[in-house]
């Protein structure tokens, strides 16, 4: 009996420390953004993402290797040149930059149309 009690209660420890801290509170609107207040650190190295659901990817035009969204904060390494992109405002580049998203703390790179 002592074996099963002490099995549940760390199962049940686990579950707590895993469940977010939001959990149980409602939001009122479910399926908006969460809303960053966040003032990333700028010059040198440091700049931001600029825009949502942008791809992180292994090499410049890579594969997929995370997400990064305005208020992330980024901590920038190098540039390459790589697949050319248009960039939202109608511009092309072909600059790539290796990057840390500070939040997330994945490496990738980023088209240089959505950083800072």
């Amino acid at each position: 009996m002592m074996k099963r009690t002490t099995v549940a209660l760390a199962l049940a420890g686990a579950a707590l420390l895993l469940t977010p801290l939001t959990a149980g509170h409602a939001s009122a609107n479910p399926t908006a953004p969460a809303t960053r207040v966040a003032a990333c650190e700028t010059g040198g190295p440091h700049t931001d993402f600029r825009g949502t659901g942008i791809h992180m990817r292994n090499r410049p035009g890579g594969s997929h290797v995370g997400w990064a969204n305005q208020g992330d904060c980024a901590y920038w390494y190098q540039a390459d040149a790589g697949p050319r992109v248009q960039c939202p405002d109608g511009s092309n580049t072909v600059a790539w930059q290796l990057v840390q998203n500070k939040r997330t703390g994945v490496v990738g790179y980023v088209s240089a149309c959505y950083l800072g």
